[in-house]
């Protein structure tokens, strides 16, 4: 059966890669490594089936010769010692096509997806007739112009751009699945993804086969993926029984699958299935629903029918070849809306059989709640039940108006409109602010205030009559006849 395998990784010289190397080991051939003089030979293996190299159209015609060529070229134009050199990615061509349409599918997608934009391919299909179908491909990180590679592309490294190409080769497989007659699809999306969404879309099914479809692709989903072997641990007897125990376990789950659509797709149509929890409960006996005409319209309004809305499930099906479902052969028929004639009501009939009434009907929440138009008596009701108790009730009532003319000339008077401000102030205090605002306006001694926090203190008054003249000494203490002062330490001998 067809699988998704999709892994994308990096040549980085800093791990001891060479793209030369990985080029050599793809295309099963001898190449030579001229930046580090080392050959790489697997020429000894014999299962490469086919190599082509894809290049954009202003590629050199010397480039893309041979991998030969183009690698040792990639090699020689990266000058850091650890530098990335390529991207590479193996992928599984699913075992349905014929080996034409494998070739023919991974070349489209390596073209529309890789080649476009700018870089160049270098493809080698292996095992095409065995049971392991797969493809090598080699990407330059680098753009290609008649000149030569030029600077690598920053946006080929973004992580959104891996989720688009494992999501544009799921949709070209299946494609080529069904133009090949297949019922298998593959999915890129991981498996508890799938379920989730599986059991989202049984939630939201219009019929009761649609929805057992989506709880067994819930059912099918809800286990574990399997883990990758590497090819030297092929024929170990430990990963050889790992890999049969994840076979089993996923052969049983699609026969659980089965069953399980089985069971729901006979059903009767007036159950609600709660997938989250799988119980059941019967809906009640649906209603006639009567519009009552508007006495205010004269013109019939034209009648609008709109197909069903439907949605159609993955082309594989768990159900029996040979057996005919119920719900399929009688769901053909669908709700009528019959157009009345003038001045006289609108009813939906729905046929006579109960399995057929909800086959097409719509979820709850995506129903509109249409609401009958009435003819005021509502209205009116509404208005004469608020006026009787505004007239009751003393907090209803609407307060007299106390303000007088008295009131507005006392504010008029005592305030005025700051426009500065926005705010109404006291007349006295808008006077003060415009005269001081004034250009010839002159502080007050009593304004004028150099230190406002330092106390004034009181100094004492000066005595003018003071003899300031410094007395004449007496003659025993003139020049010479006075004593001299000397350290205390001096002594004289």
């Amino acid at each position: 059966m067809a699988i998704f395998h999709l892994d994308f990784k990096i040549v980085k010289r800093s791990e001891g890669m060479t793209s030369v190397a990985k080029a050599a080991y793809h295309a099963r051939t001898r190449i030579t490594d001229d930046r580090i003089g080392e050959v790489f030979d697997f020429s000894h293996r014999t299962d490469l089936h086919d190599h082509i190299i894809l290049a954009p159209v202003s590629a050199p015609a010397h480039i893309v010769e041979s991998s030969s060529a183009l690698w040792n070229e990639v090699e020689r134009v990266e000058r850091q010692n650890n530098g990335q050199t390529a991207r590479y990615f193996d992928v599984a061509i699913p075992v349905e096509l014929s080996n034409d349409d494998k070739k023919k599918l991974v070349a489209e997608y390596c073209q529309k997806n890789f080649v476009d934009k700018g870089m160049i391919a270098d493809i080698a299909f292996h095992d095409l007739d065995g049971k392991n179908p797969h493809a090598h491909v080699m990407l330059t990180l680098k753009t290609i112009t008649a000149a030569g590679f030029g600077k690598k592309d920053r946006s080929w490294n973004d992580k959104k751009m891996v989720v688009q190409w494992r999501e544009s080769w799921a949709t070209m497989s299946n494609n080529y699945l069904e133009a090949a007659g297949s019922e298998e699809r593959i999915d890129h999306r991981s498996l508890r993804t799938q379920c989730a969404d599986a059991l989202t879309q049984a939630e939201e099914a219009f019929s009761a086969e649609e929805k057992a479809f989506w709880l067994a692709k819930a059912t099918e989903t809800n286990r574990p993926a399997m883990q990758r072997v590497h090819r030297a641990k092929w024929n170990d007897k430990e990963a050889q029984e790992q890999r049969a125990a994840e076979q089993a376990l996923r052969n049983s789950q699609i026969e659980e699958a089965k069953k399980v659509y089985t069971t729901f797709s006979e059903l009767p149509l007036e159950i609600v299935v709660d997938v989250r929890s799988f119980t059941i409960s019967v809906l009640p006996e649906p209603e006639e629903i009567v519009l009552p005409d508007d006495p205010a319209t004269t013109k019939q309004q034209p009648v609008m029918t709109t197909a069903a809305i439907s949605r159609r499930p993955a082309v594989k099906s768990y159900r029996d070849p040979n057996k005919v479902s119920k719900v399929s052969a009688a769901g053909k028929k669908s709700p009528v809306l019959v157009a009345p004639e003038q001045n006289k009501s609108t009813k939906l009939k729905t046929p006579s059989s109960r399995n057929i009434r909800a086959i097409n009907r719509a979820p709850t929440r995506n129903r509109k709640q249409v609401k009958p138009r009435q003819n005021g008596l509502f209205k009116r009701f509404t208005l004469l039940l608020m006026g009787f108790f505004k007239e009751r009730f003393v907090w209803a009532r609407r307060k007299t108006d106390t303000i007088d003319a008295d009131h507005d000339k006392r504010i008029a008077e005592n305030y005025i409109y700051d426009e500065v401000l926005g705010v109404s102030v006291l007349r006295s205090e808008f006077e003060k602010r415009a005269k001081f605002n004034n250009s010839d306006y002159k502080l007050t001694p009593d304004e004028i205030k150099r230190f406002p926090s330092r106390p004034n203190q009181e100094q004492p008054a000066a005595n003018r009559n003071m003899d300031l003249t410094p007395p004449i000494p007496p003659e025993h203490m003139r020049q010479g006849s006075y004593p001299k002062l000397s350290p205390p330490s001096h002594k004289k001998h």
